[in-house]
């Protein structure tokens, strides 16, 4: 979404970062920073050995994935 708004992204996997870069282009996005936070965490800390999500994290990030991704995905031009 940011390269489509002539922005160039950073080589990062901060949720939250991304979030304000994307808000400076897109002022209609916004999301809890909180949740952000939660999906980063198992997106990049469960992926390496050494830390796994328990049945907690992993049910307390799936609804919030589903909700970014169906607020997310028709902001791309068709």
């Amino acid at each position: 979404m940011l390269i489509q708004q002539q922005t160039t992204p950073p080589r990062i996997h901060d949720l939250g970062t991304l979030d304000r870069l994307l808000t400076g282009v897109l002022p209609s996005w916004s999301w809890l920073t909180d949740e952000l936070r939660l999906l980063t965490r198992a997106a990049v800390a469960f992926r390496y050995p050494g830390e796994t999500a328990d049945k907690q994290e992993a049910n307390a990030a799936f609804p919030v994935c589903a909700r970014v991704r169906t607020r997310f995905l028709p902001l791309f031009d068709p």
